[in-house]
């Protein structure tokens, strides 16, 4: 059965011309309504905990807190809520931490609106949406060549394309008729091969060693 309401937003960003960008830019898709707006990082965590919206449009840089801290305090407390980092610079770092901390994505500023539907459309059915410039930030840092034990076994390549593909631990377990903590267990040693802290990053590093 198709979703007959559209996805509830929340757009967090200390410059009154992006979230009126966001506003009009939302407004018009069948797909996302706006339902909040915040200046600052305590404000994006009121506004997730009052209205829940199925997405967070996240400043890199607001004035109070770090974005990473606004992650954690958010997932802590709704943890269905999916977040894209918006930034105007790749900051490595900075999206480090916020993909960390349990960010979705991050997108430059000057995303296409198109792009920026899209990218919404894919967090919201639990796949990643980095913009490929920004990628690079979420690539572990190596001291060489991958060594032989990185190498994903058949398994582990299985589950990682239906990682890819946004299916659940259940779903995917259904797909290839195991149990779900076998799927947990295939998805700890390949993000462990992968040098690879959660799904987002696992799938970055994947794309830049030809797995997918």
């Amino acid at each position: 059965m198709s979703r007959q309401k559209p996805y509830t937003v929340v757009v967090a960003d200390d410059h009154p011309i992006v979230i009126s960008g966001m506003r009009l830019l939302l407004s018009g898709s069948r797909f996302f309504e706006l339902v909040g707006e915040a200046q600052t990082g305590s404000e994006a965590i009121l506004r997730c905990e009052q209205l829940r919206p199925d997405v967070l449009l996240l400043d890199l840089r607001l004035p109070d807190l770090p974005a990473a801290t606004i992650c954690t305090r958010i997932k802590e407390r709704q943890p269905d809520v999916s977040i894209v980092i918006l930034t105007a610079h790749p900051e490595e770092m900075a999206v480090r931490g916020c993909l960390k901390a349990g960010a979705s994505g991050c997108l430059f500023k000057d995303v296409a609106e198109q792009n920026l539907l899209s990218a919404l459309l894919q967090v919201v059915h639990g796949r990643a949406a980095i913009d490929p410039r920004i990628a690079g930030a979420m690539l572990p840092r190596r001291a060489g060549a991958p060594a032989e034990d990185g190498v994903l076994t058949d398994r582990e390549h299985e589950v990682l394309l239906f990682i890819a593909r946004g299916l659940t631990t259940q779903e995917t377990a259904d797909q290839m008729g195991i149990s779900p903590n076998t799927v947990k267990s295939h998805a700890r040693s390949l993000f462990t091969k992968l040098e690879a802290h959660n799904r987002v990053q696992a799938l970055a590093v994947a794309k830049e060693r030809g797995l997918l």
